[in-house]
């Protein structure tokens, strides 16, 4: 007879092995079905040309099976990851380069659209070919883009994740050094010169200039006007001459003697 302890380790076991046969008959019967239902996605080119800030985007999208309804609604999820930076430097002032500039946690770029699987007479099909144009004024620009496409019905992702490149000229961007107009910055050496040539000019080595002679009043033709004096004049004369009188000559003293003497000569010579 078997004893009872050495059957326990059986039972155990073989329900282990009946657990793994059951969870691997689900994901056999599972799994397969979802990978269906999610389809796949591709695109005629995955780097498309820009046309007067336009991309057009030409999807063919397999369902995975037919879908119950003719449209779809799905939501494309556009998530920037490098931007084409076209720049003037001081490297290249006149010429833009460009520069692929990696971007992270940038947020996504959706469009909503409904996807049609059917033909006029209303026919559903498993695949459908797809186009829509994104633009500039959209918020898109040259560069790389992760694309994924969801149904919005229940949230499974249409085929993998595409990388997305789109071409195309961004506007430029100055990154040069700004230069500010102004004086020229002067060296050491000059600053030096100017203070020194500052210093003579305050210590008066430099010789005035003459002043200009006075003009007399014949050459301009006009009255001449004594100007104020400096200072006060002193009592009593001064011996000088009033303006506009002549100054008296040497022989003025004789003459008036002689005419004082004539005329006292005159009056003592009696009248016949």
């Amino acid at each position: 007879m078997k004893s009872p302890l050495a059957s326990q380790p059986q039972r155990r076991a073989a329900l282990l092995r009946a657990l793994f046969a059951a969870l691997a008959l689900a994901f056999v019967l599972f799994a397969p079905t979802d990978a269906r239902a999610a389809g796949s996605v591709t695109l005629a080119t995955r780097e498309p040309e820009e046309v007067n800030g336009k991309w057009k985007l030409n999807f063919t999208i397999n369902y995975g099976g037919k879908p119950d309804i003719s449209y779809i609604p799905m939501i494309f999820s556009f998530t920037p990851t490098v931007l084409y930076e076209r720049s003037l430097t001081d490297q290249s002032p006149e010429r833009p380069i460009l520069t692929k500039l990696p971007l992270k946690n940038q947020p996504s770029i959706n469009e909503s659209m409904d996807v049609g699987f059917s033909d006029a007479s209303g026919k559903v099909f498993n695949i459908t070919k797809f186009d829509f144009v994104i633009r500039r004024d959209k918020g898109f620009e040259a560069g790389e883009y992760d694309l994924k496409i969801t149904r919005q019905t229940d949230g499974a992702q249409m085929g993998q994740t595409i990388k997305l490149i789109l071409k195309g000229d961004n506007p430029i961007v100055d990154r040069r050094a700004i230069v500010f107009a102004g004086e020229k910055k002067k060296k050491p050496t000059e600053e030096k010169k100017d203070d020194a040539s500052a210093e003579k000019k305050e210590g008066g080595g430099e010789t005035a200039a003459p002043a200009e002679a006075p003009q007399e009043p014949a050459a301009t033709g006009e009255t001449p006007t004594e100007a104020p004096p400096s200072e006060p004049p002193k009592q009593g004369g001064c011996g000088c001459r009033v303006a506009g009188v002549p100054a008296p000559t040497e022989g003025a003293p004789l003459a008036a003697l002689l005419l004082g003497a004539a005329f006292a000569l005159r009056r003592r010579i009696p009248r016949r």
